[in-house]
């Protein structure tokens, strides 16, 4: 229900979606420059649109994720000072109504993604933005830089609160992602280093998951983390998040596995290597659903909300405010008290209801 789309970012500036189901290429567009590769791709809470980043482009791209038409272009060098180096980052925020973006200066942007106005230009201490995460309640976003350490916002305010992880004991980093359930809680991997979990209120690190490096990404239920292993980047590892002990590891990529991304439900994972291969794992027994050949290295991979399922569906029957999110956010209910979705009122009202 809603599960089946993959969005991904590909070398040669492709931009490409999926019906993770079938293998299938729902639709795939150039949407940079072709001596260049999309760094990072993010998909908007409610699934409508897939947002992206190129390596070598002074722009974000929002495209529509059921046609990949081209739904908004902003150039971050047109003189107003927004972006000052090349983007490497993007990110969606838990309502949709914000779009965060990072550069090669550490500079990190907040976006209405509605109207692509610039909300805050925050800069930390930090170098180089290569990742960025907001926590699930929207309130903080965090940047990440190669060096190791991350720069965590106030994305009311705009405010810079801290930098943690200064250390270059800890490796370059290469990806992050805070715990939807422990909003606090943020893992980091590196290199061959290893996990990191760090509280972002305090700045303190709190534990460090061994034999696992590159890709650190919460499941849902925030009991589990992706990672490649360490030393050996061709196979893919479930570890516990509070525990660190590996729960399976699945060894069918050829080449390095380079993104990993969770199906909304958590029953199901994806993740994308150098080779151009994308691979669908069942995550409680770590058997290989699926492989999609994709013929082109797999820099990101986001799994979201297939919007034209849902939406001709009609699965929403309940509607309300995200507490933490405030009057400006609407919520929709899937199942009997479980909230599945989260957006903003503008986008709620396209929706057509039984």
């Amino acid at each position: 229900m809603g599960v089946r789309m993959l969005a991904l970012g590909l070398d040669g500036g492709w931009v490409m979606v999926v019906d993770e189901a079938t293998g299938k290429e729902k639709w795939a567009v150039q949407a940079h420059s072709r001596n260049s590769l999309v760094q990072e791709v993010a998909v908007s809470p409610n699934g409508r649109f897939v947002a992206s980043v190129g390596f070598r482009n002074d722009d974000w791209k929002i495209w529509d994720a059921a046609s990949g038409e081209l739904h908004r272009a902003v150039a971050t060098h047109d003189g107003t000072g927004a972006h000052r180096g090349r983007l490497r980052a993007v990110a969606f925020s838990p309502c949709g109504q914000r779009l965060a973006t990072g550069d090669s200066t550490g500079a990190v942007i907040l976006w209405d993604s509605r109207t692509g106005e610039a909300e805050h230009r925050m800069q930390g201490a930090a170098g180089d933005s290569i990742a960025i995460a907001f926590t699930a309640d929207g309130a903080r976003v965090a940047s990440g830089s190669g060096d190791s350490s991350v720069d965590v916002f106030d994305t009311t305010t705009g405010a810079w609160l801290r930098t943690i992880g200064e250390d270059r004991e800890y490796g370059f980093l290469t990806c992050m992602s805070f715990s939807p359930t422990a909003i606090s809680i943020l893992a980091t991997a590196g290199d061959y280093h290893g996990i990191y979990l760090w509280d972002i209120d305090s700045g303190e690190m709190i534990s460090k998951i061994e034999g696992c490096s590159i890709i650190a990404m919460f499941s849902p239920d925030g009991r589990t983390i992706v990672a490649a292993s360490a030393g050996d980047t061709l196979d893919v590892q479930l570890m516990d998040a509070e525990s660190g002990e590996m729960r399976h590891r699945m060894h069918r990529h050829t080449r390095l596995v380079s993104t990993a991304s969770w199906s909304l439900d958590g029953s199901k994972l994806a993740s994308g290597s150098s080779g151009g291969t994308c691979k669908v794992w069942d995550s409680s027994t770590g058997e290989l659903l699926r492989s999609i050949r994709v013929r082109r290295f797999v820099v990101s991979l986001v799994w979201g909300r297939d919007w034209v399922r849902d939406t001709q569906g009609a699965l929403a029957f309940a509607m309300g405010h995200h507490p933490r999110l405030g009057a400006g956010s609407q919520v929709l209910e899937l199942e009997a008290g479980v909230v599945r979705m989260i957006q903003d009122c503008v986008w709620q009202m396209d929706f057509a209801f039984a």
